[in-house]
């Protein structure tokens, strides 16, 4: 069959060659379409490496001088703290609760702010970007997230570590650019923005995880707060809750804010909302336009494939329907209707196959020259993600480009053919 699916296609290599040229055209407007959406899509859709279901997060208030009930003594440093810490207490007394933690400062997964840094292995003279995160040990920092440790050390061992200044927790894709591998025993790094070459012991090793729920798993560092700075409490201080497997989200959110009201109170601090951890990144997207970007591209994309269905599926509609002399002949010498349809697909899928395949070629020249479309892969130095390559992300795009051609060209095919092959002969050659 496929001979004379060959000789079909050049003796009607006239009208095919508009569809061959119009393919061409739509299979390189595709790749420039879907190629930012897959690649956003792809990068949305990886794990975040932390839970963040059944997460919460819990932003805190403070009396103003003069205000009703606003203690002068509770005030001071001390006392701040104190009261900060003993808000956490309570609320990890809360029945649903299962974890507890502070957070303070803007660096933490999916914080408002970020700060980064380059490190070094000891001995080497290669810089690695990287995100700074902070913790406060021994307060399950990592097991609220909800964070999986790596080789050595659980996540629960690492958040009971005795820390001393110097000391670092460092995400698998971290440790792996830094000394080729994930077992970090007795390896050490230090800061290479800085002047002085202070040595910092690298304890254990997280599983990677997402700095923002929009980019790809980036190179991340730990660096535990051994000290409170007062300056965070309010204004830059939350509390971190993981509920119980078993608690109700829902009935949680309702039975929650009353209690938060007429418990969480400890001097002139107070909590002010509570917040799960899924709406808290939504709302970040949102405020950054990431949200609205990538929906302006889907849009974009489906009512571009849209009209490109509507479009090549006329195209081959109309050219299958002019053909129905020629099934008539067909019909008339023995040919079966499945035999038909079969004859006319397969022109399709060559048609659509040589057609994408110098379509992506052209795209291929522009592609070497200016790049693939890259999402936000910041502080990522290898190429673990298919999108990061850019063999394997040409080759991807251009089957997805195929395949959504292929199945648009067949569609626009098998529903006239199926019709023309099951009509009389004498029909078909009525007008011969």
């Amino acid at each position: 069959m496929f001979k004379i699916i060959i000789k079909n296609l050049w003796a009607r290599r006239r009208r095919n060659g508009w569809l061959f040229a119009e393919l061409i055209v739509v299979s390189v407007v595709t790749w420039v379409i879907l190629d930012p959406v897959i690649v956003l899509t792809h990068d949305r859709h990886l794990p975040l490496g932390y839970q963040d279901d059944h997460l919460f997060v819990l932003s805190l208030g403070a009396l103003e001088p003069g205000a009703l009930g606003y203690n002068k003594t509770a005030a001071d440093s001390a006392n701040l703290v104190d009261n900060y810490l003993q808000l956490i207490r309570r609320v990890k007394d809360y029945p649903d609760v299962e974890q507890a933690t502070p957070i303070l400062g803007y660096c933490y997964p999916n914080s408002q702010g970020n700060s980064n840094s380059q490190f070094r292995a000891e001995g080497d003279t290669v810089d690695i970007n990287c995100m700074i995160m902070y913790f406060v040990p021994h307060t399950h920092f990592f097991e609220t997230f909800g964070m999986e440790g790596g080789k050595r050390m659980s996540a629960e061992k690492l958040s009971d570590y005795n820390y001393t200044n110097h000391d670092l927790v460092i995400t698998e894709n971290l440790a792996t650019g830094l000394f080729g591998s994930a077992d970090i025993y007795a390896k050490r790094c230090y800061s290479a923005n800085k002047t002085d070459t202070t040595y910092m012991p690298v304890i254990g090793t997280l599983k990677d995880i997402k700095a923002y729920s929009s980019w790809r798993p980036s190179p991340v560092v730990f660096q535990p707060q051994l000290t409170f700075n007062v300056q965070d409490i309010p204004q830059s201080a939350l509390i971190a809750i993981r509920l119980k497997s078993s608690a109700s989200i829902n009935r949680f959110s309702y039975e929650f804010r009353p209690w938060m009201t007429r418990n969480l109170r400890a001097g002139n601090l107070f909590v002010r909302s509570v917040k799960p951890y899924t709406k808290m990144i939504e709302d970040r997207e949102f405020t950054e336009g990431v949200t609205g970007t990538y929906r302006m591209n889907m849009a974009l994309a489906l009512f571009f494939l849209m009209n490109l269905c509507l479009g090549v599926v006329g195209t081959f509609w109309l050219q299958t329907r002019v053909r129905r002399e020629e099934v008539g002949i067909i019909l008339s010498f023995g040919g079966t209707p499945g035999h038909i349809i079969r004859l006319l697909m397969g022109e399709g899928v060559v048609l659509t196959t040589l057609s994408t395949l110098i379509g992506c070629m052209l795209y291929l020249q522009y592609a070497i020259k200016e790049g693939l479309y890259e999402g936000n892969g910041w502080g990522t130095f290898q190429n673990k993600y298919w999108v990061s390559d850019f063999v394997p992300h040409f080759v991807g795009v251009s089957l997805i480009v195929y395949l959504i051609l292929l199945v648009v060209v067949l569609i626009g095919i098998y529903i006239p053919a199926r019709r023309i092959s099951r009509i009389a002969p004498t029909e078909a050659l009525h007008d011969e």
